[in-house]
């Protein structure tokens, strides 16, 4: 049929106990470029689709041995089910409602004409290639959204800069560092996702997660016996896995010595040899390491081989921490709320002013991982609507709960100016200095409300002055 789209030709199954009908049908549907089978009896038909997937089923009610109507659902299996046009010589509304009632796409009265059945084959055709569509338009919406860098602060477009450039050049070895947290994974997908590797698998893999042996046996797979306990039949490692596409190995700087001697030589050779095995097997990847540690001084204290950081080190991206771009954390907050509220069914509409400013007073030591599982608390305390301070997690600048306390000691004040307005303004202070002015983390240990504190604030010519002196109580 014409504009049409499948990964194949669509396949089409009729299930008839007329010969003639059957064998009709068949011709009738071949000439317009259709894959036909057929069946004369319930049992063939329920064996053929289980044995491969149909598009369309031409499905007789009156069957020998079986109604038609009762294989109906057995019919429909799988992740994308067959349309299923019920023929029938008994056009009752009975029949056609049942039929609906149990899935079918349409009821074809018997007799029938050839642009009766074309319309309808057509119609489902049709339908199933929009939902196609769709679903392939999904997946690269999910896939662009899970390799974005989100984000417009000069840093980050910087980052996005230079993961350009490297794309560009589809086996140049990647490092990317940064603090836990930052997002080098999804640096290390995006450059993978906008290379002419993208096609090619991209495979992940912690180097701190598992010890020198399993690690190694992971990455370069072993031969048949290679050691005790190895499966009967070897093991292909990530190296070949990988081919075509891209390697990410989270943590390098975790790796044994040993064991990045062996990496060198992938590197060097651009081959390798599975455990146990002597013959070279070429590696046709892309390498991306990440490290949240100093490579260049673990190279000085000989705890990481010079000759592979140089070889790691072609190319570099640096993933600023959260503290560097907070001019991002609306936007991403955004982003996760968008991700995060959908997933969980949950109509949240925004964040309120208040909640948003505190989301950007915080430190964020944990970076973009830890404001993502804020969001997530935030909505899942939240009912719906927007969210607001109570439904944030409550934040310590990274300390346990309890470290608010301020510290023992006592508050010089002026000999002429005793009064309690002015133990208050230096309390105030303090607090507000202690707290870095984080508003509602000030606000919380004072006891009082936002709007009450930036009072204070105005009442008292506090500022936002740098260098306050420290007062301890």
């Amino acid at each position: 049929m014409k504009n049409l789209t499948f990964p194949g030709l669509p396949r089409v199954l009729v299930i008839d106990d007329e010969e003639g009908l059957r064998e009709g049908l068949r011709t009738l549907l071949q000439q317009e470029g259709l894959q036909v089978e057929t069946a004369g009896s319930a049992e063939d038909a329920v064996r053929r689709v289980a044995n491969r997937a149909f598009d369309v089923i031409f499905l007789d009610i009156h069957l020998p041995g079986a109604d038609g109507l009762s294989i109906l659902g057995q019919l429909r299996i799988g992740v994308s089910p067959a349309d299923v046009l019920v023929l029938t010589g008994y056009g009752t509304v009975a029949n056609t409602v049942e039929a609906m009632r149990k899935g079918a796409t349409d009821v074809i009265e018997k007799p029938f004409t050839q642009d009766r059945v074309l319309a309808a084959v057509r119609r489902c055709l049709e339908t199933r290639q929009l939902k196609n569509e769709l679903v392939w338009l999904q997946e690269r919406v999910r896939e662009l959204t899970s390799t974005e860098l989100v984000g417009l602060s000069p840093v980050i477009r910087e980052v996005q800069n230079r993961i350009d450039q490297v794309a560009h050049a589809p086996d140049t070895t990647v490092m990317v560092s940064g603090q836990s947290g930052t997002g080098k994974e999804l640096v290390a997908r995006c450059v993978h996702e906008r290379s002419g590797r993208r096609h090619g698998p991209f495979v992940a893999i912690n180097c701190a997660a598992l010890t020198e042996s399993l690690l190694e046996a992971e990455l370069f797979g072993y031969e048949p016996g290679a050691f005790t306990g190895a499966n009967k039949a070897g093991k292909d490692g990530l190296f070949a896995i990988a081919a075509g596409g891209t390697l990410f190995l989270d943590e390098i700087g975790e790796m044994d010595m040993s064991l990045q001697a062996k990496l060198l030589r992938v590197l060097q050779e651009r081959s390798f040899r599975r455990v146990g095995g002597v013959q070279d097997i070429a590696a046709d990847v892309r390498i991306i390491a990440s490290t949240n540690r100093d490579l260049r001084a673990m190279v000085q204290q000989s705890k990481f081989r010079e000759d592979l950081y140089y070889r790691l080190n072609v190319m570099s991206v640096t993933v600023p921490p959260l503290a560097q771009r907070s001019e991002d954390i609306p936007l991403l907050s955004h982003f996760f709320l968008d991700q995060i509220g959908k997933r969980m069914g949950k109509a949240l509409s925004g964040f309120t002013e208040e909640a948003m400013e505190t989301l950007c007073e915080y430190g964020w030591p944990g970076n973009v991982r830890e404001l993502r599982n804020a969001i997530e608390h935030a909505c899942i305390v939240c009912p719906n609507g927007m969210i607001d301070e109570v439904h944030l997690p409550k934040f310590t600048g990274g300390k346990l709960d309890g470290s608010d306390q301020l510290e023992r000691g006592s508050i010089a004040l002026e000999a002429d100016d005793r009064s309690i307005r002015a133990l208050e303004s230096q309390l105030v202070g303090k607090v507000l200095d202690d707290t870095n002015w984080n508003i509602s983390r000030a606000a919380s240990i004072l006891g009082i409300n936002r709007t009450t504190l930036y009072n204070k604030i105005r009442v008292y010519n506090l500022g936002k002055r740098p260098g306050r002196g420290k007062v301890a109580v």
